[in-house]
């Protein structure tokens, strides 16, 4: 009787780790890739964050102005003079620009309300900030709507032109027959990243 003899064959130790350090090359390779993607899509989702957030409150800022009336208001301390706009540079945590604007639907004047509503703008530690008053001449009940809009912010300069004239500051006071609105407000928003956001929208309300 012939014995036929069997082998075995296999991966010697030299080729194992050969083998091995091929797979670390292409894991560490694709570990790279993933978190790079990654990486990459979490900018990109802020940067879509950040344009999305600069839409909103352009559009805001220009709706606001373009909706603007020239309708007073009387001071909260009930002393000073009533007025439409009033508007300068930030300073502290007063309003920098406020005024009554126009437009908000109540069709077939469902609510026991006008079209009319007060706004008003800070810069807050920051960040600039839309107010806006449910009636132009609130009392301690009025209803008072308030949204960051946008965050990060240096500074705000305003430039207020009307017949070719410019001004940085504006009050209209309608007992100096000085009510009139500008025709046009310029918005200039400075970052702490250094970019500028620069608005200038035709007022409303224009005589």
């Amino acid at each position: 009787m012939t014995r036929v003899g069997s082998s075995q064959t296999g991966f010697s130790l030299a080729e194992t780790l050969v083998a091995l350090f091929i797979l670390a090359l292409v894991s560490s390779a694709g570990a790279t890739l993933l978190i790079g993607a990654t990486g990459a899509g979490k900018q990109i989702r802020g940067q879509e964050s950040e344009a999305r957030q600069l839409d909103i409150a352009q559009r805001l800022i220009r709706q606001d102005i373009a909706a603007m009336t020239a309708r007073a208001v009387q001071p909260a301390d009930g002393f000073s003079p009533p007025g439409n706009l009033f508007g300068e540079a930030p300073r502290g945590e007063e309003p920098f620009m406020r005024f009554v604007r126009g437009g908000w639907i109540n069709p077939g004047r469902i609510e026991a309300r006008s079209t009319l509503q007060s706004v008003q703008y800070y810069l807050r530690n920051g960040a600039l900030v839309r107010e806006v008053t449910l009636r132009p001449d609130a009392t301690s009940g009025t209803p008072v709507s308030t949204r960051v809009l946008l965050e990060e912010v240096k500074s705000i300069d305003l430039g207020f032109v009307r017949g070719g004239q410019r001004s940085d500051f504006w009050q209209g006071d309608v007992l100096t027959n000085s009510s009139t609105l500008p025709d046009l407000i310029e918005v200039n928003i400075a970052f702490e990243n250094n970019v500028t956001l620069s608005i200038a929208a035709l007022t409303g309300g224009r005589s």
